[in-house]
């Protein structure tokens, strides 16, 4: 048996013992309720992606509870403490887990097509109107065993740091970048050396000069820490995080149909909800740069153009290289 294996065999055995540490009298409305166990692949605490998610699964049991008391209930395991990041794509598809809240750049591997969300130039609820969800349904159902919900925090864009002083895109060439499959293509016609490492590891690589910067998205550094080790915020946010809600699929067909449209609805109204609150934390995030120290600069007029065509430019030639089928329908569907 392979350690993969081994690990999802244990991982499966402590979910349920956890879901199982409740009193022994159970009612038969409780024995019939359909519980999702649902992970995230950030931590819980204050500022992290995690809160665009925790708000949705509590929106969504209040809901269940008034509308179809005893049907379904999300249980929150936790994040990486509960299984690492890099392992809960895997465990999503075993079926280890049930939800499962993180980004497509996390599983690219096993469904590059899906990371073309973050080139994405619409909303949550714009892409669900014009086609782009059935195709990431699609997309998840083949390469991951699992349904596609959509997506929050769809406001959030990806920023550079680093602890070199640049004034513009010329001057990264050489520059070592922590980086994941999000924006390699990008950082690579940057002329930058990509360096990939776990998040996990990214505060380390930092102190010890491993790598000169990182791109991540524009307010959620403060739950690694990493303000304490960054000097520089660079240029214009670019891309949206992209950050679906997934349900293991043989899950996901045990679910009735009128509680995968409540399940729908709840999380649209949450996106829209993320996205004006996100938007305005956005703006106040540079504030918090320079409260931390961290020197905030921008690139000319023409070079932040330059930069952002490089970027969408990049994204796309990387996302066909990957992938051709799907990408060419949802370059299409995404770009306004």
């Amino acid at each position: 048996m392979s350690r993969k294996n081994i690990l999802h065999i244990v991982l499966g055995f402590v979910l349920c013992l956890s879901l199982s540490l409740s009193p022994i009298a159970v009612s038969q409305a409780d024995a019939k309720k359909i519980v999702l166990r649902a992970i995230s692949a950030w931590p819980r605490n204050e500022n992290s992606v995690a809160m665009d998610y925790l708000p949705f699964i509590d929106a969504l049991n209040k809901k269940l509870a008034k509308k179809y008391p005893g049907e379904l209930e999300v249980k929150y395991m936790g994040g990486p403490e509960v299984i690492p990041t890099m392992d809960q794509p895997e465990a999503l598809r075993m079926g280890t887990v049930d939800m499962y809240f993180g980004t497509a750049a996390y599983y690219v591997g096993i469904a590059p097509a899906a990371n073309a969300g973050k080139l994405t130039e619409l909303t949550s609820w714009e892409e669900k109107k014009v086609g782009a969800d059935a195709i990431f349904d699609e997309i998840h159902r083949k390469k991951m065993n699992s349904a596609y919900l959509g997506r929050l925090g769809s406001e959030v864009q990806f920023q550079l740091y680093l602890n070199k002083k640049i004034t513009t895109p010329d001057e990264m060439k050489g520059l070592k970048i922590r980086t994941s499959a999000m924006y390699v293509d990008f950082l690579k016609a940057l002329g930058a050396t990509p360096i990939n490492t776990k998040p996990g590891d990214v505060y380390q690589a930092l102190e010890r000069g491993v790598v000169d910067g990182y791109m991540w998205p524009l307010f959620s550094i403060r739950p690694w820490g990493w303000q304490e080790v960054t000097k520089y915020v660079v240029g214009p946010p670019f891309y949206k995080v992209c950050h679906p809600i997934l349900i293991n699929l043989k899950k996901y067909n045990k679910i009735p149909k009128h509680i995968r449209k409540l399940i729908v609805e709840v999380m649209m109204d949450e996106a829209r909800k993320d996205a004006v609150r996100d938007a305005s934390d956005s703006k106040k995030e540079y504030d918090m740069f320079k409260k931390a120290g961290i020197e905030v600069i921008k690139f000319s007029p023409a070079d932040t153009k330059r930069y952002l065509r490089m970027a969408y430019d990049e994204g796309w030639k990387g996302q066909l290289r990957m992938e051709k089928e799907y990408t060419s329908k949802l370059k299409k569907l995404l770009t306004k």
